[in-house]
């Protein structure tokens, strides 16, 4: 029997499994890259040595390396983050989000993906407990700076990744992320993990951008993903096992420029489930 290894013509299976990707995360690629392939009827199929040569001429990014390049740009902005992100959304967003779901008393609560600390720091006015969980530890230094500095003693800096995340199963009443999927290799994983370490009951809160077409973000943000779809959202909630899940527009905007001074508005998305 052949192995992907072997065959030149893969199905869209075994090329998800060269790239190391779920088959999801290869046709979001499929559609925002020029990568070869053709349609026999309604199936793809790609040459395996016509990808091969597609990632060695330089095209395509080194997937296996993105979330440490991810970091890497993390770790050099956070010196200066705050600033950026006010120019983003300003406290627009955190005072939408704390105002329609606010944590109740002693409850505890997952920031995930909390870069300085933003929605931390709301968050704690109200929760027993917030674990401030990020990948980038320069970014996780300025949060740790700035909750001294504002005496927030109930915030717990936690270095983790949103794929695999280091809280125990079932302990966490609420768990927000925002602006956080479009930088992940796999937004269903994590999202499956924020399932995991919900209590039943709890609620999982994510926002970030709608689907977009500015290319240049994942040169000079680093963005993995171009937004999300709705539709898909929705069925990535119910495949983790959510209940009462939904996403909606949120009614605000991310603004983000390039580096030839563009500045472009992205509206955002608000997704909610409830672990049963």
């Amino acid at each position: 029997m052949n192995t992907v290894g072997s065959k030149d013509v893969l199905t869209l299976e075994e090329a998800s499994q060269l790239f190391q990707v779920s088959t999801k995360t290869f046709l979001k690629l499929l559609r925002e890259e020029d990568i070869p392939a053709r349609k026999v009827g309604r199936e793809w199929r790609f040459s395996r040595s016509a990808l091969l040569t597609w990632i060695e001429s330089g095209n395509s990014r080194a997937y296996a390396s993105v979330e440490a390049e991810n970091n890497a740009y993390f770790d050099q902005v956070a010196p200066v983050y705050d600033e950026l992100r006010k120019g983003c959304y300003g406290n627009a967003l955190r005072d939408i989000l704390i105002s329609r779901f606010t944590p109740p008393a002693g409850s505890e609560v997952a920031d995930i993906g909390t870069g300085t600390g933003y929605l931390a720091k709301g968050l704690a006015k109200y929760a027993g407990k917030i674990n401030a969980i990020d990948s980038s530890a320069a970014m996780l230094e300025v949060a740790a700076s700035d909750f001294l500095k504002m005496g927030l003693t109930n915030i717990e800096p936690l270095a983790g990744d949103a794929h695999d995340l280091p809280l125990e199963d079932a302990s966490q009443d609420m768990v927000f992320a925002n602006l956080v999927l479009h930088h992940l290799s796999e937004p269903t994983l994590s999202i499956a993990e924020m399932f995991r370490v919900l209590k039943p009951g709890g609620r999982c809160i994510i926002t970030d951008v709608k689907q977009h077409n500015h290319q240049w973000v994942k040169q000079e943000k680093f963005d993995l993903w171009m937004g999300f779809e709705l539709d898909e959202l929705n069925a990535w909630f119910k495949e983790a096992g959510f209940i009462e899940s939904e996403a909606n527009d949120l009614g605000c905007i991310c603004r983000t420029s390039n580096n030839a001074g563009m500045t472009v508005e992205i509206p955002m998305f608000l997704a909610i489930g409830t672990k049963p």
